[in-house]
C-alpha cells in the first residue's frame, strides 16, 4: 500500500522541481501557479504515505485535507486561468484566496475524532457535524468542481486550438495528456468515496505521471517552432 502514495510523492516532487527550475528562467505566472500546485501535490501525497504507514493523527489528516481537498485543484486551475485567460487571473486569485481562507478556518476548527483515524487508508469522508466541518467540506466541493472544470476544460480547449492552428503535434498531445492525467486523479478520488482505495492510490501516482509526461512533451518541441507559434 505504501508503493503508490510514495511514487506519487516522488513523481510530484520531481514535477514541482522541474517547474520551479523553469520559473527561474522564465518568470511566467502560470508556471509559478503550477509549481506551487505540484509542491502542494507532493505534500499531500507525503501525508498519504505517512498515513498508509499507520501515522494518521488529527494534524496530519487536516494537513492532507487542506492541501489535497481544498488547495490543490484550485491552484492547478488558477494556473490554467493565468495561461488561457490572464485578464481574469486577478479575480480568480482573489476568489481562490478567499475560499481557501474559509476552508482553512473550517479545517482548523473541525472536530476529528481519534476513532476516525484508526486506519491506514485515507479516511473516506471528512467528518461531519459542526459549522467548521461544514465550512471545510463546502469549500472543498466548490473549489474542486470549479478547478477541475477549468483545468480539464482549459487543457482540452488548448489542444483543440493548437490542432486547428496546425501547431506541432507534441503541443497538442501535451494538453491532451494533462487533461487525461487530471481526469485520472479526479476519478480516483471519486472511487475512494465508494471505498475502492487501491485504485485511489494508483490514480494519484498514474495521474500525476501522465500530467508530468504532458509537460515534458512540450519540452520536445524545437525552440524555433515554439518561437514561431
Amino acid at each position: 500500500m505504501l508503493f503508490y502514495p510514495l511514487a506519487a510523492t516522488l513523481i510530484s516532487a520531481a514535477f514541482a522541481l522541474t517547474l520551479w527550475l523553469q520559473y527561474r528562467t522564465k518568470r511566467r505566472p502560470f508556471t509559478l501557479a503550477w509549481a506551487i500546485a505540484l509542491t502542494i501535490y507532493a505534500v499531500a501525497a507525503l501525508t498519504e504515505t505517512l498515513g498508509a504507514g499507520g501515522l494518521w493523527n488529527a494534524f496530519l489528516y487536516k494537513t492532507y485535507y487542506f492541501t489535497a481537498a481544498i488547495l490543490l485543484v484550485g491552484v492547478l486551475g488558477l494556473g490554467s486561468v493565468y495561461l488561457l485567460a490572464p485578464r481574469y487571473a486577478s479575480l480568480a486569485l482573489t476568489v481562490l484566496v478567499l475560499l481557501a481562507a474559509i476552508g482553512l478556518v473550517g479545517v482548523i476548527g473541525a472536530q476529528v475524532g481519534s476513532a476516525f483515524l484508526e486506519t491506514r487508508q485515507v479516511p473516506q469522508r471528512f467528518p461531519t457535524g459542526g459549522i467548521f466541518n461544514a465550512l471545510a467540506i463546502a469549500t472543498a466541493v466548490l473549489i474542486n468542481i470549479s478547478g477541475t472544470v477549468v483545468l480539464v476544460g482549459g487543457a482540452l480547449w488548448s489542444a483543440y486550438g493548437l490542432w486547428r492552428r496546425g501547431q506541432p503535434r507534441e503541443r497538442v498531445w501535451s494538453m491532451v495528456l494533462i487533461a487525461v492525467g487530471a481526469l485520472v486523479v479526479a476519478s480516483g478520488t471519486g472511487l475512494s468515496r465508494l471505498g475502492v482505495y487501491e485504485l485511489f492510490y494508483v490514480s494519484q501516482a498514474v495521474g500525476v505521471l501522465i500530467m508530468f509526461a504532458g509537460f515534458l512533451t512540450t519540452q520536445r518541441v524545437p525552440r524555433r517552432v515554439l518561437g514561431a507559434a
